[in-house]
């Protein structure tokens, strides 16, 4: 497929946008520019040489600098690296596995009372009692992991308090990283800016037949007042939760895939965000019901006030 230069150009913008937000952390925690190209050229080999083995190409140093444009010295350096092995994202896994308990807690039916409300839990299985205890959950969301280690990551996110020292009490439905842990909300966010990112690319680059994934977005066509913001949060937090937690149930009853399988998870992200204004309506990135059911390729960009003032008849 042929590539325009105003192709490469914007998605050169697209780069530049992806980093732009992310520098005012940077600049808190002292990163200099040639460390964040360092961690981009070192990602830039390790996908070119992924792509390479998958093409059954020679993925020697003197082919990955000529194809990369940096000096075969640079590219040894940083295959070296990876061979090494570098703490990225060593957390995350059990960021997972918390989310996944909370999960089972609020939709398992033998873990919710009355209403759906999830039960109180005792803190260690009591002989001969009949309630639920933490460890059971455990058994069956994370069996790998251990319950104590567990319950001290629930207490450390505030979704869950220890009552009489004998009572696990669920607190949230989901996990969100809170107080003064940064690096995980950092690591939080590098995962999810990468789905994100990863989504645009899939409905960019996807093959006859692959399905088209779904992709929405509504902003304001005027500037809003920090009234006028705060309602619009308030009520994309509300409508936001429901639709998480509808979704949550739903993936709950779907049939489970068979122990160790092989393949990819799936999710949505609903994110509130803010841009700077310009001098006209903002266009809306808004496909066709139709796209999502044939996969036919997207409709041009279609826009859509659904935030403006109302009009007057005359």
């Amino acid at each position: 497929m042929d590539k325009s230069s105003a192709e490469k150009e914007a998605l050169l913008n697209v780069f530049a946008a992806f980093v732009r937000p992310l520098t005012r952390v940077a600049f808190d925690y002292g990163i200099t520019a040639g460390e964040i190209a360092g961690v981009i050229r070192r990602v830039y080999i390790e996908a070119l040489e992924a792509r390479l083995k998958e093409q059954n190409r020679p993925t020697t140093d003197a082919r990955l600098a000529a194809v990369s444009g940096l000096p075969r010295s640079d590219v040894s350096a940083l295959r070296e690296a990876v061979r090494e092995g570098a703490p990225l994202g060593s957390r995350q896994y059990n960021f997972d596995q918390i989310a996944v308990v909370l999960s089972v807690w609020n939709t398992h039916k033998d873990f919710l009372g009355a209403y759906g409300i999830p039960v109180d839990l005792d803190v260690e299985k009591a002989e001969g009692s009949a309630r639920r205890s933490f460890p059971e959950l455990v058994s069956i969301a994370s069996p790998d992991v251990d319950p104590e280690t567990m319950l001290e990551g629930l207490l450390a996110a505030k979704a869950v308090e220890v009552v009489d020292n004998r009572t696990v009490r669920c607190l949230e439905r989901a996990f969100v990283p809170k107080g003064s842990d940064a690096a995980a909300r950092i690591e939080r966010a590098g995962r999810f800016l990468g789905v994100v990112a990863g989504n645009f690319v899939h409905n960019l680059l996807r093959a006859e037949g692959d399905p088209f994934y779904f992709e929405r977005v509504v902003v304001s066509d005027e500037i809003l007042t920090n009234a006028s913001r705060d309602s619009f949060l308030a009520i994309s937090a509300q409508k936001g939760q429901e639709l998480m937690g509808e979704l949550d149930s739903f993936l709950s009853h779907l049939q489970p895939t068979e122990p160790n399988a092989a393949g990819k998870k799936y999710g949505l992200g609903i994110y509130f965000f803010e841009e700077p204004a310009t001098n006209g309506p903002v266009a809306r990135s808004v496909t066709t019901q139709q796209d999502d059911v044939n996969n036919e390729r997207p409709a041009p960009l279609e826009e859509i006030d659904v935030l403006a003032p109302r009009r007057r008849k005359e």
